[in-house]
C-alpha cells in the first residue's frame, strides 16, 4: 500500500514540477520583448525519500531555485560601457550644434564677412571721398560684428543649455540612486525570507545602467544581495538601503554638482564618465575655449583697426575716433559698429593726412596680412581658419567616437541577447516538453489509481 502512495507522491511531484516550468516558460514567452528582462528557468532535481530494500532510491522531481540566465561579465562590461555611451552621445549632440554655428560651406559665414570687411578697406583707399564705398564699409562692418555677437551668442547658448541639462541630470540620477537603494532593500528581503526576486534583479540591473549612463560609476554585490556603487574615485551613492543625493550649486553662473549634505565641494572631477562628464566637459572647456578664442579673434581685430583708424582723419578733417565700440571687455559677445559711423559713414578716418587721401584706409586693410594671432604667426583669416578647421576635426571625431560606442554595446546587447534574452521558439518547444510530461504524470497518477483500486477490491 505504502509503495502505491509513493507512486502517487512522486506523480504529484511531477505535476508540481512541470506546472511551475510551464508557469517560467510562460513568463519568458509573455516578456520576450520584454526591455532588461532575463530568461529563466527551474532548475530540476531528483529527490530520494531514502533507502528501499538497501537500495537507495529516486522517488521525485523538486525545483530546487528558478534561475536566472545571464552573464555577470557581460553585465558588468555592459554598465561601465553606458558611461562611454552616454558622455559619447552628448558630445556629438553638443558638437553638431557647434557645426552648424561655424558652418563656412555654403557661403555667408564669418570667414566671407571678414573677407569682405577687407575689400571694403581696399575699395575706399581707392575712393576716400566715395559716399558708396563709405556706406558700403559701414554696412560690411555692421555685418561682421553682427555675426560674430551672433556666433558668440549660440555658443553661450549651448553652453546655457547644457547646464540646465546638468541640473536635471542631477535629479534623475538622485530618482534612480533612491530606487537603487529601494530595490536593494527588497531583494535582500526577498533572499532572507525565500522569496524569488528575478524580476527584481532584472529592475536593478536595467537602473545600473541607467545610473552608469549619468555617471561612471563602480559597484560591488554583497553577500547578501544589495549592491553598493561609488563614483570612480570611491566616494559612496548607494549602500544597502541608503543613498547619498547630489546637487548643483551655482558658481559664477554655471552649476558644480556637489553632495547635498557637502555643498561646499565640487565633485565634477569625480563624474568620471556618463552624461553628466559629457555635458560638464564640453560647458566647461570645449565650448568654453572655442568662445576664448572667438573673442580672442575678435577683441584683437577690433583693438589694432580702432588703433591705426585713430591716427587717420575723417571727411570733416577731425583725427578718427574708435572704429569699433565694444559695449563690454569680452570681445565677440559686445563687438559693434561706432554708433557715429554708423550715423555718419563720413566719420571714417580713411586719410593718413587731411588732405583726403586714402593711406589709413590702405593701412587697415593692410591689417588682415598681419601676423597677429599666435605670437605673431597667423593673420586674423589664419587664425579662424584654423579654429573652424579644428572644429571641423573635433566633429568628425565626436562622430566616430559615438558612432563606435553605440556599436560596442549593440555588440554587447547582442551577446547578452543570445546569453539571457528570450528565444520564442525554444520556450515553445518547452512548453510542450512540460506539457508532454504533465499528461505523462496524468497517466502515472492513473495507473497508481488503478493499481489502488484493484488492492481495494481484493481487500
Amino acid at each position: 500500500m505504502s509503495g502505491i502512495y509513493q507512486i502517487l507522491n512522486t506523480a504529484k511531484d511531477a505535476f508540481l514540477a512541470s506546472q511551475i516550468s510551464m508557469e517560467v516558460t510562460g513568463s519568458n514567452i509573455a516578456n520576450a520583448s520584454t526591455p532588461g528582462y532575463v530568461r529563466q528557468r527551474a532548475v530540476l532535481a531528483a529527490k530520494s525519500p531514502g533507502e528501499v530494500a538497501g537500495n537507495a532510491t529516486q522517488s521525485g522531481v523538486e525545483i530546487t531555485t528558478i534561475e536566472r540566465l545571464y552573464d555577470r561579465f557581460i553585465e558588468f562590461q555592459m554598465v561601465d560601457q553606458s558611461s562611454q555611451v552616454g558622455d559619447a552621445s552628448i558630445r556629438k549632440e553638443t558638437f553638431d550644434r557647434i557645426e552648424a554655428i561655424f558652418n563656412e560651406t555654403d557661403g555667408g559665414g564669418l570667414n566671407d564677412l571678414l573677407n569682405q570687411f577687407w575689400t571694403a578697406w581696399e575699395d575706399l583707399s581707392a575712393y576716400p571721398t566715395g559716399q558708396v564705398e563709405r556706406t558700403a564699409l559701414a554696412n560690411a562692418a555692421d555685418s561682421l560684428a553682427t555675426m560674430f555677437r551672433e556666433y558668440a551668442g549660440e555658443l553661450c547658448s549651448i553652453q546655457t543649455d547644457l547646464n540646465v541639462q546638468i541640473e536635471a541630470s542631477v535629479g534623475q540620477l538622485n530618482g534612480t540612486l533612491s530606487d537603487l537603494a529601494s530595490l536593494n532593500d527588497k531583494i535582500v528581503q526577498g533572499y532572507s525570507g525565500g522569496v524569488n526576486v528575478n524580476n527584481l534583479l532584472d529592475q536593478r540591473s536595467e537602473l545600473l545602467k541607467k545610473t552608469a549612463g549619468l555617471i561612471d560609476i563602480q559597484y560591488v554585490e554583497e553577500t547578501g544581495g544589495a549592491v553598493n556603487v561609488f563614483t570612480n574615485d570611491g566616494r559612496a551613492l548607494v549602500q544597502g538601503n541608503s543613498s547619498w543625493q547630489l546637487a548643483v550649486r551655482n558658481n559664477g553662473g554655471f552649476y558644480d554638482v556637489v553632495y547635498a549634505d557637502n555643498p561646499t565641494v565640487p565633485i565634477n572631477d569625480a563624474i568620471g564618465g556618463g552624461k553628466l562628464s559629457g555635458m560638464l566637459g564640453m560647458r566647461d572647456t570645449t565650448v568654453s575655449g572655442y568662445l576664448t578664442e572667438l573673442d580672442d579673434l575678435a577683441r584683437t581685430l577690433i583693438d589694432t583697426v580702432n588703433a591705426q583708424h585713430a591716427l587717420g582723419y575723417d571727411n570733416y578733417r577731425n583725427v578718427g575716433g574708435n572704429f569699433f565700440e565694444p559695449l563690454g571687455s569680452t570681445g565677440a559677445r559686445d563687438m559693434q559698429v561706432a554708433a557715429a559711423i554708423l550715423d555718419d559713414p563720413n566719420r571714417i578716418a580713411a586719410a593718413a593726412t587731411v588732405n583726403a587721401d586714402g593711406d589709413n584706409a590702405r593701412a587697415i586693410s593692410a591689417v588682415k596680412d598681419q601676423g597677429l594671432m599666435s605670437g605673431g604667426l597667423s593673420t586674423l583669416g589664419d587664425f579662424y581658419a584654423a579654429l573652424v578647421g579644428r572644429i571641423g576635426q573635433d566633429v568628425a571625431e565626436a562622430g566616430r567616437t559615438a558612432t563606435h560606442e553605440a556599436s560596442v554595446m549593440t555588440q554587447m546587447t547582442n551577446t547578452q541577447e543570445q546569453r539571457s534574452g528570450v528565444s520564442t521558439d525554444e520556450e515553445m518547444m518547452n512548453l510542450i516538453k512540460f506539457q508532454m510530461g504533465y499528461a505523462a504524470a496524468a497517466k502515472l497518477a492513473g495507473a497508481a489509481d488503478e493499481m489502488l483500486q484493484s488492492l481495494l477490491d481484493l481487500v
